[in-house]
């Protein structure tokens, strides 16, 4: 799941560990014990259930996955809009290709130019 598409609340979530001192995209595996120190830090009484009741997160025991924060971060930065934007001008490249392929343009038959 990518950030933009959590829930108000689940977004405030990734920002508090972002605040902790989370900023490095590539960390984002953290254990029990600290995604509940957060929240109650934040005063919340447990860590999300949106993420520890998600057996897709877990890595390993007590271990959790939260890659929306790489995407927090990405954009925090403003690296996320620059590579957006390269993908968009890809896509945009390869949709203008595909229009003007050999096969869509009109080709006059021997026929045609013999008479």
């Amino acid at each position: 799941m990518q950030y933009s598409e959590l829930k108000p609340k689940q977004q405030e979530f990734i920002q508090w560990l972002f605040d902790d001192g989370n900023h490095d995209q590539d960390k984002t595996m953290f254990q029990r014990g600290y995604l509940k120190r957060v929240a109650n830090d934040n005063g919340m009484a447990w860590a999300p259930a949106w993420l520890v009741k998600d057996i897709g997160r877990v890595s390993k025991r007590g271990f959790y996955n939260v890659p929306e924060l790489s995407d927090f971060i990405r954009e925090a930065s403003g690296t996320a809009s620059d590579e957006d934007a390269l993908i968009e001008r890809m896509q945009d490249e390869a949709v203008s290709e595909s229009e003007s392929s050999p096969g869509s343009s009109p080709v006059e038959s021997s026929a045609t130019v013999a008479a």
